[in-house]
């Protein structure tokens, strides 16, 4: 997978989406919703719930080691 089409790909479309983490094509309903675009058309994260959660996940034990460093 090259680097453009981690962002908006032309393999996008209005039932399917490749996630930026993952690189894997899921149906629109495994993305986030992200506001709308300038037409009143929804937009998506770039990255699927899966990979959202787990990019949450380790960031939050990052923040929970960096605080315990500092007591």
């Amino acid at each position: 997978m090259n680097l453009s089409d981690m962002f908006v790909s032309e393999q996008d479309t209005d039932t399917m989406r490749i996630c930026g983490t993952c690189g894997e094509r899921k149906p629109v309903e495994e993305f986030y919703k992200d506001g709308k675009d300038s037409k009143g058309n929804p937009k998506y994260r770039r990255d699927c719930k899966d990979c959202y959660k787990m990019t949450r996940m380790k960031s939050k034990v990052e923040v929970q080691k960096h605080d315990k460093q500092r007591r």
